[in-house]
């Protein structure tokens, strides 16, 4: 598959998921108690998902192979957590905060790790270590707070997502024409 392609269907995936992660954000603010159900609801199958798009991301990137392992590992993280919220949805509605919280801190350690790892090899490695920093310190929140009321976690966990979706849809408006694509940032 020619570069271009590659590039070009990296830059759709992350417009696609910082869109997601950009309307959650977003319907969180607007109704936060209708949105907590739905994020038990809906989490499962967003997180498959995602880990999807990394998977495919994954593959389709060759031309990094350090790059593609640490992708690998977020995905199987996506996926784990994904088959966790659908195949035990009333312990995922009790334990949102802990199952979110640990999903974005551990996604956010390994961005960073990543980024220090593939520092000499990637020119914005920075971006994906701030974006790591920002994940961990809100899983840590949500972590470290989970008695809080529904509400206030939802309008948490809507500002994460407003956050990161307007990074990844930013990284990919920006990395579209430049030669290395951060399919890291998925």
């Amino acid at each position: 598959m020619p570069s271009n392609i590659k590039k070009s269907l990296t830059s759709w995936l992350l417009i696609g998921t910082g869109a997601i992660f950009l309307g959650m954000g977003i319907l969180a603010f607007i109704d936060p108690f209708s949105s907590y159900i739905k994020l038990v609801k809906f989490s499962g199958i967003g997180l498959t998902l995602n880990g999807g798009f990394l998977i495919v991301v994954s593959a389709l990137n060759t031309r990094y192979p350090r790059e593609r392992v640490w992708t690998q590992a977020e995905s199987i993280i996506h996926m784990l957590f994904g088959i966790l919220f659908l195949f035990n949805p009333l312990l995922s509605f009790i334990a949102l905060p802990y199952f979110i919280g640990s999903w974005i801190f551990l996604v956010g350690i390994l961005k960073i790790l990543a980024s220090l790892t593939l520092r000499k090899t990637l020119r914005a490695w920075s971006y994906i270590f701030g974006v790591g920093a920002i994940c961990s310190v809100f899983g840590a929140l949500l972590l470290f707070s989970p008695l809080i009321k529904a509400n206030s976690i939802t309008i948490l966990i809507g500002a994460f997502g407003v956050v990161i979706g307007a990074l990844y849809i930013f990284d990919a408006i920006r990395y579209r024409n430049r030669k290395d694509s951060l399919d890291l940032m998925l």
